[in-house]
């Protein structure tokens, strides 16, 4: 691992159940050395990405306006986000788009429905790695050799969320999910509701969740809410590889720079 990406995972060690750290609980929860976790805090703390108050750190305002570039700046997310809130205007649901990094879940984007669903995981919270529509509809497009090592790391919790006991089982629900096209879990994150999610082509790897109340979804037709995610999914990976093929385009004029026409005498 890199200095950069150790620095980083100073990140990690903070979550909603330990907020604030000394510096000492964050060397034991990274295992690094005295030397070594107060060089990391020391500039993290500098830059604003963290904050101290009373002996603890806690994170910073630095990211606190990172996150203000994203939600109001972001070009693909607002890109998304259109479709997203049209999604939710003929749906009258929720609608998240999740994101896939270091075996972490995260909603990215959240648009409220007519419906005040109470919803565990919102925006920048990670959700379960193996529960939730969100999260299997992503792991079911995974490559397998990724697929694999998933496996390898949480047995027991892929158990756990009946999703199978040995590596055959395990594939074998995630490609009867990839063929489905779309995951549905009903009360595996809150005991009220259901979620629909289809995959999405974002870097890094998302999904598109549809979020209704279990009784709403209960008079719903299934195929017709999928139909419709999957067409808000389609729409929103057009637009990525039209925007993708667009800068391709420019950095290849850029790489062959301007053409030079030779006139004769």
């Amino acid at each position: 691992m890199s200095s950069l990406a150790k620095m980083l995972s100073v990140f990690d060690a903070f979550t909603p159940e330990t907020p604030a750290l000394s510096a000492e609980d964050i060397m034991a929860k990274l295992g690094y050395s005295r030397g070594t976790a107060y060089r990391y805090i020391r500039e993290l703390h500098t830059a604003g990405f963290l904050s101290r108050v009373a002996g603890q750190y806690t994170l910073g305002p630095r990211i606190i306006e990172l996150d203000y570039h994203i939600r109001e700046a972001d070009p693909h997310l607002q890109m998304i986000q259109k479709v997203m809130q049209a999604l939710r205007d003929r749906t009258e649901c929720d609608v998240l788009l999740t994101s896939f990094f270091e075996n972490r879940v995260v909603v990215s984007l959240h648009e409220r429905g007519l419906s005040a669903l109470k919803m565990s995981f919102g925006r920048g919270r990670a959700m379960p790695l193996f529960k939730g529509a969100g999260s299997k509809i992503i792991l079911a497009c995974l490559p397998m050799a990724r697929q694999r090592k998933l496996y390898a790391g949480h047995t027991a919790e892929i158990a756990a969320a009946g999703l199978g006991d040995t590596w055959e089982e395990f594939r074998a629900a995630l490609l009867a999910i990839r063929r489905a096209g779309a995951a549905v879990s009903v009360a595996e994150l809150d005991p009220d509701n259901v979620g629909v999610a289809v995959p999405v082509n974002t870097d890094p790897p998302g999904s598109l969740v549809l979020v209704f109340s279990a009784a709403r979804y209960a008079m719903s037709d299934e195929k017709f809410v999928i139909q419709v995610a999957k067409e808000a999914a389609e729409q929103i990976n057009e637009m990525i590889k039209k925007r993708n093929d667009d800068s391709d385009r420019v950095l290849d004029l850029l790489i062959e720079g301007p053409k030079i026409v030779a006139h004769g005498p």
